[in-house]
């Protein structure tokens, strides 16, 4: 008997879509990125000043906004140049596949969601503890898939694990999650444009 996840495999040709994943239901990764805020809520209200000082922008929060708006954009821009080189084919083509079933406000919710979970904990929590290459190698880690084919995700997560670190070191908190939702709204987004095509 075929389940409805095999009859949407891909033919055999070496790519990473011979067994494509599962559509993931938005609800699952909200829950998720609910758990990780959570966590990094609870261990930032016993630092110093409590979450308020902690999440707060050592810069005009609008000033935070701003950057990470531009960086985030900046981010959003060199992933969509770079999106024919064929490991980030593939792997767009994975998470297509992924959010197949999700809604725009689905997308916005994931992108809020998980922009300021993760960086409350990577960033706000971790990153003053471990220090700025640590904490953007564990958002690395956290990015990594079951699949050695998409190598990739992690690799960039890497990258803009970096970049999201020093703009959490220069603007603050806001400023980095912001960068951190407008790189996962417009890339969702894109991915899901570009799917309603085909």
């Amino acid at each position: 008997m075929t389940t409805p996840d095999q009859s949407r495999q891909a033919p055999d040709d070496g790519s990473p879509h011979e067994t494509m994943p599962p559509a993931i239901p938005a609800s699952a990764i909200i829950h998720q990125e609910g758990m990780i805020a959570l966590i990094a809520i609870v261990a930032l209200s016993f630092r110093n000043g409590g979450l308020a000082a902690v999440l707060s922008a050592p810069i005009p929060l609008l000033a935070a906004i701003v950057v990470g708006l531009l960086v985030g954009g900046a981010c959003f821009a060199l992933l969509w140049i770079v999106r024919r080189v064929g490991p980030i084919r593939d792997l767009e083509a994975w998470q297509r596949r992924m959010i197949e079933d999700w809604s725009v406000t689905d997308i916005v919710v994931v992108a809020l969601v998980s922009g300021l979970a993760e960086e409350a904990l990577v960033r706000a929590l971790l990153q003053p503890i471990l220090g700025l290459v640590p904490a953007a190698l564990l958002f690395a880690v956290l990015h990594i898939v079951p699949d050695r084919r998409l190598w990739l995700w992690p690799v960039l997560a890497l990258v803009l694990g970096m970049v999201l670190g020093l703009v959490f070191e220069h603007a603050g908190y806001p400023a980095a999650a912001v960068a951190h939702i407008a790189i996962n709204a417009l890339s969702l987004s894109r991915l899901r444009q570009v799917e309603e095509k085909e």
